[in-house]
């Protein structure tokens, strides 16, 4: 995983909906050049093409050097070098600087950002959605456009949800073009899989020759981020009114987290993990009992939920890389894999 600077996300990666939500954490206003990348309200598609999908990956040939020369040609006073076409091989580059993102074959589809993050999805877009963000990772291998509701929608006293729909794909092979619904809570910018008993609704395709996009599936999936408010709102409502004892937490932290019990001849890799173990509950416990996004719901299931997946989200790994590594795992379903584990502990059902 490549790790983003804060200069490369303050410049490539555009923030919507400010007003309700806040600034990213990347946030530096110094680092963002000639114009800020947040905004108040909703991103105009305008900005995205020209301040970040302003240019295509283009496939161009391969080439190799190929020596004629024998080393028992004893007249041969230099090789004589000839460069040779790979048959069938591109690089797959970015049009302006000429950065190499991959090698593909023939058959391979080059998905133009500009045209299937957001020309398709434009003709699609009603006066309900609107663009939240967009942006660029990797040195543009891939990006993104998250579709979202105008408004937060309030679901209890100051907790905030914002479902929406993630649009990735990449030129490096990191995403197929993938479509995926997901919801946002707002007090601090959590994502949550809301889908229990499948996996989280979800439009895919890959770059073959056989690619297409179905608009009608497209359009399908715009519609379940209207239909993905409702289950979101019924989660939170759910894990608000489950009571959690200090105990019933103490047990959960175990379960989640269990230390390794240390035998005296450990290794020494063990007692790393047993520490790692410990400084992870000592961490949950933190945020749990003081941190201003998980609690103000102690002693409910939201509270518990949300300290798991806060630390997820904003404290488990490095910064440099926080911002891609959350989307990465929405994308991949590791953030769904997270959220079943604590709700399954926690006793809800159709959460395994």
């Amino acid at each position: 995983m490549t790790r983003e600077t804060r200069e490369w996300l303050n410049r490539n990666v555009l923030i919507g909906h400010t007003e309700q939500r806040g600034t990213a954490w990347h946030y530096v206003k110094s680092l963002q050049g000639d114009e800020p990348n947040h905004y108040p309200g909703a991103i105009p598609v305008e900005d995205v093409h020209r301040r970040i999908f302003n240019w295509d990956a283009v496939k161009v040939p391969v080439y190799y050097p190929l020596d004629t020369a024998s080393e028992f040609d004893s007249d041969a006073e230099k090789p004589i070098h000839q460069v040779v076409r790979a048959p069938g091989q591109f690089d797959i580059v970015r049009s302006d600087t000429r950065q190499r993102f991959k090698m593909c074959g023939r058959d391979y589809v080059i998905h133009q950002y500009s045209e299937w993050l957001l020309k398709t999805l434009a003709n699609l877009i009603d006066d309900d959605l609107n663009i939240g963000s967009a942006g660029i990772l990797q040195g543009g291998g891939s990006g993104f456009v998250t579709l979202e509701l105008p408004e937060s929608i309030e679901v209890l006293s100051d907790f905030q949800i914002r479902p929406h729909l993630l649009a990735v794909t990449s030129h490096n092979g990191r995403y197929a073009t993938t479509y995926k619904t997901a919801a946002t809570f707002v007090v601090c910018d959590n994502t949550l899989a809301v889908a229990l008993n499948e996996d989280t609704p979800q439009f895919k395709v890959r770059h073959s020759k056989y690619s297409t996009m179905r608009l009608q599936s497209v359009r399908d999936a715009l519609k379940l981020v209207h239909a993905v408010t409702d289950s979101a709102k019924g989660l939170v409502l759910e894990l608000s009114q489950l009571k959690v004892s200090d105990s019933e937490w103490s047990r959960l932290i175990k379960e989640l987290v269990p230390v390794p019990k240390l035998e005296a001849d450990a290794s020494d890799k063990q007692k790393r993990e047993a520490t790692k173990a410990l400084n992870k509950q000592d961490e949950l416990n933190n945020l749990y009992n003081n941190d201003h996004r998980v609690a103000p719901w102690k002693g409910t299931g939201l509270g518990a939920f949300q300290a798991f997946s806060t630390y997820a989200h904003h404290v488990a790994g490095g910064d440099n890389s926080r911002g891609e590594r959350n989307r990465a795992n929405a994308m991949g379903g590791a953030t769904q894999r997270h959220d079943r584990r604590v709700l399954a502990a926690l006793g809800i059902r159709g959460s395994r």
